[in-house]
C-alpha cells in the first residue's frame, strides 16, 4: 500500500549540479531500474536536462531504454551475460563493458556478422577486486585485441572502491595511478580512446579522476555520499527525488504496560495513542525497522512500535491530534528538517541508500514536477 513519488525536477537539478562540477562528459547511471526510480521515466527527465549518455546494468535493460531514447549513447555496464545479449548489442546499438576473456572471445566471434564495428569499453581491475582485466593480463589482452577486427576500442574504464570514504583518498590515488599505467600501455600501441574512472563521490571530491567521462549514479537521485562526514558540504544542493507515503488505517489507545504487534516486543511505558500504518515487508518496508525506524507526518517524527508485519506497521501517534484514518504519513522523505533521507533509513538498518531506493522503488510510482 506504499505510494512512491519521484520528483523529476530534483532529478534534473541533481544532474545539472553534478555537471557543473566537471568539464568531462557525463554518463548518467540508471541501472537497476534507475535505482528504483523507473528506467524510462528517469531517462526522459535526465535527457531533458541534457544527458545524452546512459549507463544501464544489463543488455536487456539497454534494449528497453532504446525504445524511448533513439539517439543517445547507451552503455551496458555488465556487458553481455546471456547468449541472446550479443545480437541485441548490434540491433539496439548498445556499447558493452567487457570484463572477461569469455565475453571478449564470444563478441569477437559474433561481431563478424554485425553491420558495423562494435564500440567496446574494456573494464580494468585497479583495486575493487571484482570484475575486470588485471595487470597481469595486459600483454595478452593487447595481443588478442589486435586480432579483434570487428571491434573498436571506445573507452578504458575502471571503478573506484573507496571514493566515498574521507579516509580513502590514498587508495583513490593508488587506483588512479594503476589506471593511468594501463592507459599509457594502450596509447603506446597507438590506440585512441576515452578514459572513465569517476563515480558520484569522485565527481564531488576527487577532480583528478574526472578524465574524459564521469559516471554519476547515486547522487543523481539526491543522495550525498558524504552525508554525516566532514565532507558533507561537497554534496550540498543535492535533493532526494524519491518520497514514499503510506496510509493510516486505524488509531487507538494503548494503555501503559500493554504490548503491540507480534511477540509483544514493545510495551507501552505510559498511556499512548498509536496509529496502524498500511505498509510492511510485503511492500519492501523492512522488517529490520521494527522498534527502530521512524515515519514522518507534518513536521513530526513518529517512532515505529513493535514488529513490522507483512502489510502493517504501528507508530506512536501520541499528541498528533490531526492524524486520522486516511491520512498519509511519509515512510521516506517529507519536507522540512524531520524528513527522512534514504541514507538515514539505511543507517537504522546497517545498510546503504542504494538498497533503500531499489527496494521501496518497486512499489507503484508516479513522476511529478512538484516540490
Amino acid at each position: 500500500m506504499l505510494k512512491v513519488e519521484i520528483n523529476s525536477r530534483c532529478l534534473k537539478d541533481n544532474f545539472l549540479l553534478l555537471g557543473r562540477k566537471t568539464s568531462s562528459k557525463v554518463m548518467a547511471v540508471i541501472k537497476g531500474d534507475a535505482y528504483g526510480h523507473g528506467l524510462e521515466e528517469t531517462a526522459r527527465s535526465l535527457h531533458q536536462a541534457g544527458a545524452d549518455r546512459f549507463g544501464v546494468g544489463s543488455v536487456q535493460e539497454g534494449a528497453r531504454l532504446r525504445k524511448c531514447l533513439e539517439n543517445s549513447q547507451i552503455y551496458s555496464l555488465l556487458g553481455p551475460v546471456y547468449s541472446e545479449d550479443y545480437q541485441l548489442l548490434d540491433r539496439q546499438r548498445i556499447i558493452p563493458f567487457i570484463h572477461s576473456w569469455e565475453q571478449l572471445k564470444t563478441l569477437k566471434e559474433v561481431a563478424c556478422s554485425f553491420r558495423d564495428k562494435v564500440p567496446v569499453v574494456l573494464k580494468l581491475e585497479t583495486g575493487m577486486n571484482r570484475l575486470g582485466f588485471r595487470g597481469g593480463d595486459l600483454q595478452e589482452l593487447l595481443e588478442i585485441w589486435e586480432s579483434c577486427r570487428g571491434l573498436k576500442l571506445h573507452m578504458l574504464a575502471s571503478h573506484l572502491s573507496q571514493a566515498d570514504s574521507v579516509q580513502g583518498r590514498q587508495e583513490v590515488l593508488r587506483q588512479l595511478d594503476r589506471y593511468k599505467d594501463y592507459c599509457r600501455a594502450w596509447q603506446a600501441r597507438g590506440y585512441v580512446f576515452e578514459k572513465s574512472l569517476a563515480n558520484s563521490a569522485a565527481i564531488l571530491a576527487h577532480p583528478e579522476t574526472h578524465l574524459d567521462c564521469v559516471r554519476p549514479g547515486i547522487s543523481l537521485y539526491g543522495d550525498n555520499p558524504f552525508e554525516h562526514t566532514p565532507w558533507a558540504y561537497k554534496g550540498e544542493g543535492l535533493a532526494q527525488a524519491m518520497q514514499v507515503r503510506a496510509p493510516v488505517l486505524a488509531l487507538h489507545d494503548l494503555k501503559k504496560g500493554a504490548g503491540v504487534s507480534y511477540g509483544l516486543c514493545f510495551n507501552a511505558p505510559r498511556d499512548m495513542r498509536m496509529a496502524v500504518i498500511g505498509c510492511g515487508y510485503a511492500d519492501n518496508y523492512f522488517r529490520g525497522l521494527s522498534n527502530r525506524g521512524w515515519m514522518f507526518y507534518q513536521g513530526r517524527r513518529l517512532p515505529v512500535l513493535g514488529r513490522v508485519c507483512m502489510q502493517l506497521s504501528v507508530v506512536d501517534a501520541t499528541g498528533v491530534n490531526d492524524l486520522c484514518p486516511g491520512s498519509q504519513v511519509f515512510v521516506l522523505g517529507g519536507s522540512g528538517a524531520g524528513g527522512i533521507s534514504a541514507r538515514e533509513m539505511a543507517g537504522w538498518l546497517d545498510s546503504i541508500s542504494y538498497e533503500i531506493f531499489c527496494s521501496l522503488g518497486k512499489n507503484p510510482r508516479t513522476h511529478s514536477r512538484a516540490g
